[in-house]
């Protein structure tokens, strides 16, 4: 099968070079008898397409209608429909056209976006089709809630390739700018951001099984496309929970047959993420929590920001919910929380991200960052020192000048301030660089360090625990060249603006089994419409996993609860007989035996590298992650 694949590919190849040499091939400007052929780049498309789910109260369910007045000032007057998936498919520019032999679907983690992925999808294409002529291609999932994101003027800013626009369209109305007259001219206002609260209170009802069947639309589709149903699924940090919960969910919601998420995929990729365990037997109270939520306690709770009865109207304590609740058949009071998850970094900081990475990508590492300048020619009235919004930046960075790439490279580095107060942003993207004209500069990866920066965090540890990090330290990110450009091109983002905390949490207190919400009485409450993950240990599929020793899965006992949650595999890849786990505390706690190959389980652990480069660091001697994975989609692809 490889070696006609082969054949195929080169023919494609040929085919397509000599039919249209305007696309494929490019003149030398020194030569112009000479054809020269056009270089392979990476290429991207945002794709939305309809999810089978429609949680109540959300825009685009049958008989929600949206009077929001920013939702419709934002979508026009019919308002937004919500019940789409999101993805961006990642190809190679000469392989466009081809069916391609694989399809690995990737879901972000905490607040992360598509184009975390952008790095990894280019390395990897190239090289797994370099070693076998495989073609694949990386579906990389945004999660519905970047439907939320206004980035119109950020887009335009883009196109125009002037940050100032960008500048004007965040925080014009802050530092006192007139509306640009290209703004006037689009989308005629500023940046339209939501409140925790009321604005999208509807978040609330998007549960884990909500992402579950928007993973199943993009799983669909992958399928049609792809050769030989030759679909793998991944995440990375919180996404690899998203993955898990999608191969241990029942897709037959009617409980008459079983469908599980595992049977149309050839294998799971966790990436800097431990994928989830069973989890704990949880108590009657909990269970009837639960279903209060979900039948309308937390939307109640999170518009109102008050605790609120199962109906979502009625204040209650937790302390008197059973006199306070006592109309209703459940008595449980849900407490209130944010819609989205917003602390330190939010909405504006997320977009101010976006703006100096495009400023950066634009003017080099040279030239006060434009968050720092003074507009309107008024001392200290800059976005930096004028919108409230961006205090957490100030915090993290000080008041000292730089450039934007500096900027935004103290914002990620996972040895910044930034990093230490949130993990999920911590990436090796190099190191504060020389003061010049008194602007801080920035260290690409293959520029010289000092010695202080590859930190040695000593042998690697026997116990597992969170803060095990080990080894000495590396510098594998190619910030300029790839990640400012990943953090606003195109139709996606390396960020979640809203990333949709509320509705995760309905059933935070359940594992990959929700058996006792889930399955029939008396087994459980029969409530499969809330969630229906009864198949964790039934998954047989082939699992591949990656951390990174100065990362949040330093260790390969980070990925030991998954092995335990689920069955042998039982794919043509694994012997059949080989367990998850040879040994589960040899030779030590924090490095378990796993079945590696012949048993479905392995895991590979790159020293030195932070939570985000297991995505980002270029494909060299220490990265762990592009060769194991290019020869796991080679052994698992039909």
């Amino acid at each position: 099968m490889k070696f006609i694949n082969i054949i195929l590919c080169c023919i494609a190849l040929s085919l397509a070079a000599c039919s249209d040499s305007s696309k494929q091939t490019d003149y030398d400007q020194n030569n112009p008898e000479t054809l020269q052929p056009a270089p392979v780049v990476l290429q991207q498309e945002s794709q939305t397409i309809p999810s089978s789910a429609t949680p109540a109260m959300t825009p685009g369910t049958p008989g929600v209608v949206v009077d929001n007045p920013k939702l419709l000032q934002h979508f026009g007057s019919e308002g937004p429909s919500l019940n789409n998936a999101l993805y961006t498919r990642y190809f190679l520019s000469d392989a466009g056209q081809m069916q391609p032999d694989a399809i690995l679907v990737l879901v972000p983690g905490f607040e992360g976006g598509a184009s975390n992925f952008a790095p990894l999808a280019d390395q990897l294409m190239r090289r797994v089709r370099e070693e076998s002529a495989m073609i694949v291609e990386v579906w990389a999932m945004d999660r519905r809630s970047e439907q939320l994101e206004d980035r119109v003027g950020l887009e335009l800013a883009e196109l125009e390739q002037n940050a100032y626009l960008g500048l004007d369209f965040l925080f014009g109305e802050e530092l006192g700018l007139e509306l640009d007259q290209r703004l006037a001219d689009g989308p005629n206002r500023r940046l339209i951001a939501y409140n925790t609260s009321n604005d999208l209170a509807f978040i609330a009802n998007w549960t884990t099984m909500v992402h579950s069947l928007d993973i199943e639309a993009i799983v669909q589709l992958a399928l049609s496309k792809v050769r030989n149903d030759n679909v793998f699924l991944g995440g990375h940090s919180a996404g690899t929970g998203y993955a898990a919960r999608y191969a241990a969910t029942d897709f037959d919601l009617g409980n008459d047959a079983i469908d599980p998420g595992y049977q149309r995929l050839r294998g799971l990729v966790l990436l800097e993420g431990g994928g989830g365990s069973i989890g704990d037997r949880v108590s009657e109270e909990t269970l009837d929590q639960i279903e209060a939520r979900f039948d309308g306690g937390l939307f109640g709770a999170v518009r109102d920001q008050a605790p609120r009865c199962m109906d979502g109207k009625t204040a209650c304590t937790q302390a008197t919910q059973a006199s306070d609740c006592a109309a209703f058949s459940n008595f449980a009071c849900t407490l209130p929380t944010d819609a989205y998850a917003a602390s330190l970094i939010n909405t504006q900081t997320f977009a101010a991200g976006e703006l100096v990475a495009l400023d950066g990508d634009i003017n080099g590492d040279a030239g006060l960052s434009i968050i720092q300048q003074d507009q309107n020619g008024i001392e200290g009235n800059s976005a930096f020192n004028k919108v409230a919004a961006l205090f957490p930046i100030r915090v993290l960075i000080g008041e000292s000048k730089g450039t934007s790439v500096s900027l935004y490279g103290q914002y990620l580095d996972d040895d910044g301030i930034g990093a230490t107060a949130a993990p999920f942003l911590a990436t090796s993207v190099g190191a504060p660089g020389p003061e010049i004209d008194g602007l801080t500069t920035w260290l690409n990866f293959d520029e010289e360090f000092p010695a202080s920066v590859l930190t040695d965090n000593g042998p690697a540890p026997t116990e597992p625990s969170r803060g095990s990090r080990w080894g000495v330290e590396v510098e594998p990110t190619d910030f300029k060249g790839r990640i400012l450009t990943a953090s606003y091109k195109g139709d996606t983002n390396f960020f979640d603006w809203y990333y949709p905390s509320s509705g995760l949490g309905i059933t935070a207190e359940l594992g990959l089994d929700t058996s006792a919400l889930s399955a029939p009485a008396p087994q459980g409450r029969g409530r499969s419409d809330i969630d229906n993950r009864t198949q964790a240990s039934n998954i047989n599929i082939p699992v591949i996993g990656f951390g990174g020793s100065n990362g949040l899965t330093p260790v390969t006992g980070s990925f030991l609860a998954f092995a335990q949650a689920i069955g042998p595999c039982q794919a043509p890849s694994c012997d059949g007989v080989t367990p998850r786990i040879i040994d589960g505390m040899q030779p030590s706690l924090a490095f378990p035996s796993y079945g590696e190959i012949s048993g479905g389980y392995e895991i590979h652990i790159s020293v030195g590298y932070a939570h985000i480069d297991v995505l980002t660091a270029e494909d060299r001697d220490d990265n762990q992650v592009v060769g194991p994975l290019v020869l796991f989609l080679q052994r698992n692809s039909e």
